[in-house]
């Protein structure tokens, strides 16, 4: 199983970046249908939600590619950690100086015990437990 960063449902919904477009979909069309599994939290539904709104997309293709991204027989989607964790992730937060977000991820993954994360964001490359995939 691998995590699932708001990334790529990100940049097959918005197009972009066009030269890992391809890719994206392959990886998400894997997870649709179910060929792969893939994990990530509510706060990675939240992220979609707000990139997508600072979009300007409508409130109803929002609600539409939510509803898709939700339908995916691949995905499980899990609840965001309690706070007993928010020490951690805002010493990741500070020292690594990534999103509040990303930190959450980590921790979760670590949890978790998933080592791989579909993620165009190249921050998650500072951390020698984990391994960004694009493909």
């Amino acid at each position: 199983m691998r995590y699932l960063d708001a990334s790529i449902p990100l940049g097959v919904m918005l197009r972009a970046p066009k030269a890992k477009l391809d890719d994206m979909r392959e990886i998400m069309l894997r997870i649709s249908d179910g060929r792969e599994k893939a994990v990530t939290t509510i706060f990675t539904l939240a992220e979609i939600a707000h990139v997508l709104e600072r979009a300007k997309k409508p409130k109803n293709e929002i609600r539409e590619y939510l509803s898709a991204f939700l339908g995916c027989s691949g995905l499980k989607l899990i609840g965001a950690e309690n706070h007993a964790m928010s020490d951690k992730i805002l010493e990741l937060y500070d020292k690594y100086d990534i999103d509040f977000i990303d930190a959450h991820h980590i921790l979760t993954m670590r949890k978790m015990r998933i080592k791989e994360i579909y993620s165009l964001d190249t921050h998650y490359d500072k951390f020698d437990d984990i391994v960004r995939l694009e493909k």
